[in-house]
């Protein structure tokens, strides 16, 4: 069995951490997990970025996310391809759609275009996507400290959040993870979530 989840949302919406606590989960499970890590984070730690000194272009920067995204995902399906007889949960932090929030929708398609990616085609290989809401939204917990790459503030990471809401409206298999009255709760409802489409 073999089941492909993104989790996408806001800045500082939990999904690293969850994505770790759904790994020890499962794992615990028998089931292999994989997982690709947050493009752009990588990209900015790498030096690589869309803001400060030395910056790229928004539109430039998206480049090299959908390149890296691309190829560690063509990795993670290489695996799959040839372990397709074993149970393997594969996590995406972030996938391509996210990235419409970033730049216009000119921009977006220009990109498509460019790497040949039918979007909507895309998206049906993920059998579900989690949208973990950002901390800004109805909470005091969100931080700029946990993440050298997050610039965003607390307003713009809600407007963040709605604007990547919006590119998933019309993607099947799409569940909200909210703020629950604690983080624990919110992860153990991603992982609840994910035992029923398993």
């Amino acid at each position: 069995m073999i089941r492909r989840i993104v989790l996408t949302g806001g800045p500082c919406g939990g999904k690293t951490t969850a994505i770790k606590e759904v790994r020890n989960y499962f794992e615990k499970e028998g089931f292999i997990v994989l997982n690709v890590d947050e493009t752009a984070t990588e990209l900015i730690n790498m030096g690589i970025k869309p803001f400060g000194d030395d910056s790229v272009s928004m539109y430039n920067f998206q480049e090299y996310v959908f390149s890296s995204q691309l190829t560690d995902e063509n990795l993670i399906e290489r695996y799959i391809e040839d372990n397709k007889n074993k149970n393997i949960i594969a996590l995406y932090d972030r996938c391509l759609l996210d990235n419409k929030s970033y730049v216009n929708d000119e921009e977006f398609n220009k990109l498509l275009n460019k790497f040949n990616i039918d979007i909507e085609e895309y998206m049906n290989k993920f059998d579900l996507c989690i949208h973990m809401v950002s901390a800004a939204i109805g909470t005091e917990e969100y931080t700029l400290l946990n993440n050298n790459a997050r610039i965003e503030s607390k307003e713009e990471a809600i407007k963040k959040d709605n604007m990547i809401l919006n590119c998933y409206k019309n993607v099947k298999s799409h569940i909200i993870a909210d703020n629950r009255s604690n983080f624990d709760d919110k992860v153990n409802y991603v992982i609840d979530i994910i035992k029923k489409i398993i």
